[in-house]
């Protein structure tokens, strides 16, 4: 899991300016990221109106753009405060599969990625009832379209691989309307 050591009211810009390089050399310094040796991975990341991805280059350059780019390989949209209570870690582990090198340099998760285009929309639902949205959209399109609902625990459990979106559905954890097809070629990113 990737801690961020930020303070709770640390802008948007600061964070990806300078908190963000930051931590990723810290990061690299334990991760494995061989397998990104001759590809780049770009995420961008859209928090109410202001945009930054960030290109890694053979899992070791990192680039961060402010503006965002064209078309991601992920995009991840989601309001400020949700981001920020996951930087800060009032929400542990909500953001781990998109800042963690390690989780980011799978080689099979890499491909998959490559291979995935539509939109995710998220509604996770908090302890205290309060839902929060989220969306990724993969390689820029917005089609096929599919939305899950879900509780924020059982969504970290799916990050850590505790559960999968099957297994949760079948249990009637998980609720979806969209595109079937797209939410189980959706299967092989978790």
């Amino acid at each position: 899991m990737v801690e961020f050591k930020v303070p709770a009211d640390v802008s948007v810009d600061d964070f990806f300016k300078t908190h963000v390089p930051n931590q990723f050399k810290e990061s690299l310094a334990t991760a494995n990221v061989s397998a990104m040796a001759g590809k780049e991975f770009t995420l961008q990341f859209n928090i109410e109106g202001k945009k930054y991805a960030l290109r890694i280059k053979d899992g070791k350059a990192l680039e961060v753009i402010p503006g965002g780019l064209d078309k991601a390989m992920l995009t991840l949209s989601l309001s400020e405060s949700f981001w920020r209570d996951s930087i800060t870690g009032k929400v542990p582990g909500a953001m781990d599969q998109f800042t963690d090198p390690s989780q980011a340099a799978d080689a099979n998760r890499y491909n998959a990625l490559q291979n995935t285009k539509g939109t995710l929309k998220v509604e996770l639902k908090l302890e205290d009832g309060k839902v929060v949205p989220l969306a990724m959209t993969f390689n820029g399109e917005v089609a096929p379209e599919v939305t899950i609902k879900l509780a924020m625990s059982d969504w970290l459990a799916m990050q850590r691989k505790e559960t999968d979106g099957q297994s949760l559905f079948m249990a009637g954890k998980m609720q979806f309307d969209g595109d079937v097809s797209f939410l189980m070629q959706l299967q092989s990113l978790v």
